[in-house]
């Protein structure tokens, strides 16, 4: 059961998973284990972090809370812009979970939106991004 997010299936996730790992550039001994890519500082966006993400098309929410209204998508990009992370309302996908999620940026007319932190790729469930601050 799909509870909060918009993404193709596990098996393709886990594909799209394996393979940004296997060909990240960024991974570092100093993240934790679980976290092996971590978002780094968006240097064309000072104060942002680019964080990999697995999904596209994944529902960016009104509140960190999968119960909240869905106010856009994620881009195709395979990363997503974020200000900072809050622990929130729990999110699951197939046998994934978190209670974190990321906040974007206003742009323009939109107003600030926030992820479930699934959708990172490095991650383990319920463990906050170890390259991002808090809200």
């Amino acid at each position: 059961m799909l509870t909060g997010v918009l993404a193709g299936t596990r098996g393709v996730a886990a594909v799209a998973l394996a393979a940004a790992l296997l060909l990240s550039p960024g991974l570092t001994s100093s993240a934790r284990a679980a976290d092996s890519v971590p978002c780094t500082p968006d240097r064309d966006y000072p104060g942002t972090f680019r964080c990999p993400i697995w999904g596209s098309n994944v529902n960016l929410r009104s509140a960190p809370d999968s119960q909240a209204p869905v106010i856009a998508t994620s881009p195709d990009s395979g990363f997503l812009r974020v200000l900072c992370q809050v622990k929130g309302g729990r999110s699951t996908y197939g046998g994934y979970w978190h209670t974190w999620w990321v906040k974007t940026p206003a742009v323009g007319m939109a107003p600030s939106a926030y992820m479930s932190e699934i959708f990172l790729v490095g991650g383990g469930d319920d463990e906050p991004d170890s390259g991002l601050p808090t809200c």
